[in-house]
């Protein structure tokens, strides 16, 4: 039928513009239906899965024919003897009859596209286009080093910014282009500078490089999206040719924290690691900005937990998950940032959670016996994401206390910082590991 149908069709177009043409057309779309109203009761005596789609692939195919056919007497006949498709379970058998005993009209004639004499044939100029007028950003470089896709790049204080630029040709006209920055930021908080070249000698390409001066003048905080700034390049005089298709690195993403002016914890290292995470984090689609908010709050909180615990020997002896769970909650509600809102034993996929800020579940571990490392802790973040999912987000927090006595030096605190993915069966949940020294070593005691 589908083979019948494609014949007709193909009949069709030998009539060109002619009324024989639109009706024949109207047929070969009855066969379609009839092929596909065939295909839907094989399908379904098959138990092939989804077999109704050829069942509305028919009815749709109906439906664009009653829209694009004519009023003529065969096309009005050939609507109404395939209308039955719309019934609940249509006879694919009567449909094909009922089309098979439908007169054909005899088509006589043809109305072919008018053709030109050959005196009127004369060839057309061509008129070719000028190739597009396109510039390039090449390369930032800041400070000397390639722009990275987000650059930190040190508030107050004034940096070099490279551009190197190149355009495909130079419109007639134009004496000057004028390359500068446009941004939705504040205009106080930024200085870019604008880069101008003057018309070169000689054929295109051409090649620019020029060294400006930039400056941050506000930090950022620890919440805030990377500062954004687009290059847009122009012309002048402006009567020239517009508009330019600008292509390449011509987006500069900088971030502008600092922790040194704008302290998160009050030790540099955690601070650095917290908005390696807080990039992490916004790298990940599915987690949202008012998330990832919550759980850098929580890292806050606990990363000057850690860095107090190494230089102030605060654990120096183990201690039960109960007692490291008064002191952690203490600490939170401490924080003017968290306070009030920090919730106890809150229930979260049929258990309890430790603590919980905002939704951010957080499950407090405390090692008495056997000392461990941040691999080690990856033992219990199956059950961090557990809670983490019980309250429909994406990320939990998990923080151990190893106070088991040692005999080595310490590891760096922002070492015991970290996000692992863990994985479910569709997608992964993230779990912040905060890994607690306790039960330091004297120093003096290491040198004996």
């Amino acid at each position: 039928m589908k083979a019948a149908a494609a014949a007709v069709r193909e009949a069709a177009a030998v009539y060109g513009r002619a009324p024989a043409a639109r009706i024949w057309t109207a047929f070969a779309d009855g066969l379609d239906c009839i092929a596909q109203l065939e295909a839907w009761r094989v399908a379904v005596l098959s138990a092939e899965v989804d077999a109704d789609r050829h069942l509305r692939a028919a009815r749709r195919r109906f439906e664009g024919m009653e829209a694009s056919s004519g009023a003529t007497l065969f096309e009005t006949e050939l609507r109404a003897r395939l209308r039955p498709l719309t019934e609940p379970e249509p006879d694919a058998d009567g449909l094909r009859s009922a089309l098979g005993t439908l007169p054909m009209p005899i088509a006589l004639f043809a109305d072919p596209e008018p053709q030109l004499p050959s005196w009127a044939r004369e060839p057309r100029e061509q008129v070719t286009p000028p190739p597009e007028l396109a510039v390039a950003f090449l390369a930032f470089a800041i400070d000397g080093r390639s722009a990275e896709r987000i650059h930190w790049l040190a508030p107050q204080q004034t940096h070099d910014l490279k551009l190197e630029v190149k355009v495909s040709r130079w419109p007639e006209g134009a004496d000057r282009i004028r390359l500068s920055p446009v941004s939705v930021e504040p205009a106080r908080t930024f200085d870019l500078p604008t880069f101008e070249f003057d018309r070169p000698s000689g054929p295109g390409p051409y090649t620019f490089s020029e060294t400006g001066r930039m400056v941050l003048h506000t930090p950022q905080a620890l919440e805030a999206r990377p500062y954004e700034f687009l290059y847009a390049a122009e012309f002048s005089p402006l009567e020239s040719e517009q508009p330019v298709v600008v292509a390449g690195q011509r987006i500069l993403r900088l971030n502008g924290s600092d922790p040194r002016q704008n302290p998160i914890t009050g030790y540099p290292g955690i601070d650095r690691k917290l908005i390696a995470i807080r990039d992490q984090l916004r790298r990940e689609p599915r987690i949202s900005e008012p998330e990832a908010a919550d759980v850098l709050q929580v890292l806050a909180a606990l990363g000057n937990l850690m860095g107090q615990a190494v230089q102030d020997a605060r654990y120096p002896q183990p201690i039960s998950e109960a007692a490291f769970q008064d002191d952690v909650r203490q600490m939170l509600r401490g924080s003017r940032f968290i306070g009030v809102e920090l919730e106890e034993q809150a229930h979260a996929a049929g258990g309890r959670t430790d603590l919980s800020y905002r939704g951010v579940r957080i499950e407090l571990k405390s090692e008495r016996v056997r000392s461990l490392t941040l691999e080690d802790c990856k033992r219990y973040a199956a059950q961090a994401a557990t809670y983490a999912i019980g309250t429909n987000r994406l990320v939990g927090v998990l923080c151990v206390l190893d106070a088991t006595p040692k005999t080595a030096v310490p590891f760096p605190v922002e070492d015991g910082i970290e996000i692992v993915p863990v994985e479910t069966a569709t997608s992964p949940v993230y779990v912040a590991i905060c890994l607690v020294q306790g039960g330091l070593p004297r120093p003096s005691d290491l040198s004996r």
